[in-house]
């Protein structure tokens, strides 16, 4: 397990002004489990991390713990606090009209015949990866939302 991974939950516990044995309460753990799951000794549960993620006012951890999971490590999202400047710039550079515009047009030209041939499978490919990129933006955006809510 990746040593980033541990920190941060043992991090997000302390910036939340909680101990093991208080996280351990809200989660219905013992606190032995939160420092197991903090050292890496023992992985916890997808419900444990989505409740942890909770308690510590940390939403980002929910994306941390999946890039550990085999069902969302293939996705990429964000794994730290969204800035709020940083993030509105970053959409700035992702969601120019014109460019989106251009991409979605080449891709109807693309779709038209219902396949992606041999020609076309590069274009395709990089399209699919910029949405991508922008979809990472729009997730530090959700992330955002669920920290300023709180």
């Amino acid at each position: 397990m990746n040593p980033e991974y541990q920190n941060a939950w043992k991090t997000a516990r302390e910036k939340a002004g909680l101990t093991q044995e208080a996280a351990a309460e809200l989660v219905d753990v013992s606190a032995k489990s939160i420092g197991y799951y903090e050292s890496g000794a023992r992985h916890m549960t997808p419900q444990v991390a989505a409740q942890l993620a909770d308690a510590y006012h940390a939403p980002w951890l929910r994306n941390l713990y999946c890039t550990e999971c085999p069902i969302g490590s293939h996705r990429s999202l964000p794994t730290e606090p969204a800035d709020l400047r940083e993030a509105s710039i970053g959409a700035q550079c992702d969601f120019r009209a014109e460019e989106i515009g251009k991409r979605l047009d080449r891709l109807l030209e693309i779709a038209r015949d219902g396949r992606v041939d041999e020609i076309e499978m590069p274009e395709f490919v990089a399209i699919c990866d910029r949405f991508r990129e922008m979809q990472y933006s729009l997730a530090k955006f959700e992330l955002l939302v669920e920290m300023l809510r709180k």
